[in-house]
């Protein structure tokens, strides 16, 4: 009887533990095809998107969001074999706010997040080498654009030879990375594309992606309209849903805890 009890004990924490594992929110992601990165969306598939837009989706400084029209933004993923292509419709009344020293995720910048493992354990509470945390931020002037990439691994306990890169700013650590960006009516419309080698080496194997699959996956905006000295960015996580006005990071932990990511499913 104890070993029987000790069985369904054992069970019901697997359940609980399972419940805990990822959001139930999903990105399907289709095949890309002559996709050229121009800020031009017409070759896209935009009939799955992910949308930051809500009050329950502010993670930091809710204090400072004046609705839709000041920050938020409607993202769309497409795949290859070789590359993840990210586009994403920004709304923000002072758009690309950016000042040369800052770090990226103080400033206008999106994050995202994903696992190039798709075995990885969905319930896991730490991040592992095949887990990914990338800044990009850009910097434009008259039509002409400066892109920069931040990819922070100082949370992982063994990054198995891949170490954060591109935390000074003013940098751009992807191999054969290509980004563009338009303006629009009451923001931008910022497409990039990433070779998933770069997510990768002699340790951590290439993602390549396929119809069915899924992984970890979550993204992020950020907002400053002033690159003051400590004054950090609202932010906005896809996959939060918080109540209340005392908005922390640390209260949708996803800079260090996985389990709380949604996710992205390739499709064709």
């Amino acid at each position: 009887m104890k070993k029987l009890i000790a069985l369904v004990a054992a069970l019901l924490l697997g359940l609980s533990t399972s419940a805990l594992a990822y959001t139930d929110k999903n990105l399907e992601a289709p095949r890309a095809k002559d996709v050229v990165i121009d800020g031009d969306l017409s070759e896209w598939d935009t009939s799955k998107s992910l949308k930051i837009d809500s009050l329950n989706q502010i993670i930091d400084q809710i204090e400072h969001w004046d609705g839709e029209a000041d920050c938020s933004m409607e993202a769309y993923v497409m795949w290859d074999e070789e590359n993840l292509y990210i586009a994403m419709k920004i709304l923000d009344d002072t758009p690309l706010v950016y000042r040369e020293g800052f770090p990226l995720d103080e400033l206008d910048a999106v994050i995202f997040f994903l696992s190039t493992d798709p075995d990885a354990d969905p319930a896991r509470t730490e991040y592992t080498a095949t887990d990914w945390r990338i800044v990009q931020s850009a910097y434009g002037y008259k039509g002409e654009y400066e892109f920069f990439n931040y990819i922070d691994r100082d949370m992982i306990a063994d990054t198995q030879g891949w170490d954060t890169q591109g935390e000074y700013g003013d940098e751009v650590v992807f191999d054969d990375y290509e980004a563009a960006i338009v303006s629009i009516d009451g923001g931008i419309v910022w497409e990039s594309k990433i070779p998933l080698h770069n997510l990768s080496n002699k340790n951590i194997p290439q993602l390549v992606p396929a119809a069915g699959m899924t992984i970890g996956f979550d993204f992020s905006i950020l907002d400053v309209d002033l690159p003051c000295p400590g004054i950090h960015s609202l932010r906005m996580q896809y996959s939060s849903e918080l109540d209340g006005r005392d908005r922390k990071p640390e209260m949708h932990a996803v800079d260090t805890n996985p389990s709380l990511w949604a996710t992205l499913t390739f499709v064709d």
